[in-house]
């Protein structure tokens, strides 16, 4: 894909997104680039993000007083190795959350796709000792894999926020490109406004 041709899709992409105001947030790194909005009457805490490694970190606006919130948030990690599999990257994160809840019960599921994604695991973490469930969805591309995550702290939170995760957040999701170059080159040529992240 040439510069140019990468800059006329972004704009297709992104400008009708602006004119709905939106918020819309983007995600990149070495060789990812990918947006999520930001649901409605929810809000992204980028400082609560910024301290556990993340640039973005979403809960709902009624919740800002409450001392544990549910949430949802997005990452990107890029592959060590083309021969790197979801399967396995998978296995590892269930491997690591066993050691932390031990008694948890985790259901798999598979859903279709198609290119630029070449694989996605959906997982759900039950029986956890300080949250009520986690929804994790893990996306494969040729070059990374790309984790959209909803925790619920009460069963209450579950049934009320996850139509906005399966909803607005996964549905809102747009994969971009594996070189994140030509958009940090536009975006610092335009001064947009759009929200940026690693």
């Amino acid at each position: 894909m040439t510069y140019f041709t990468f800059i006329t899709l972004l704009i297709i992409n992104l400008a009708p997104v602006f004119s709905q105001t939106k918020d819309i947030n983007v995600i990149y790194g070495k060789n990812h680039l990918f947006t999520v909005e930001t649901p409605s009457n929810w809000v992204n805490d980028r400082q609560a993000a910024s301290t556990i490694g993340l640039t973005n970190f979403f809960y709902c606006i009624d919740d800002k007083d409450k001392p544990q919130r549910s949430y949802i948030f997005a990452s990107g990690i890029d592959k060590s190795a083309a021969k790197d599999s979801l399967q396995a990257f998978v296995h590892g994160d269930i491997a690591g959350f066993k050691k932390k809840y031990p008694d948890a019960k985790i259901t798999q599921s598979d859903f279709s796709h198609s290119p630029p994604i070449i694989n996605i695991i959906g997982l759900s973490f039950e029986n956890l000792h300080d949250r009520y469930k986690e929804e994790v969805i893990y996306l494969e591309t040729d070059k990374t894999f790309i984790i959209l995550t909803f925790c619920a702290m009460s069963e209450a939170d579950y049934q009320k926020y996850n139509p906005v995760f399966d909803t607005e957040f996964i549905g809102g999701f747009k994969y971009l490109g594996n070189d994140p170059t030509p958009f940090l080159e536009w975006q610092k040529n335009n001064q947009t406004s759009v929200k940026n992240g690693q």
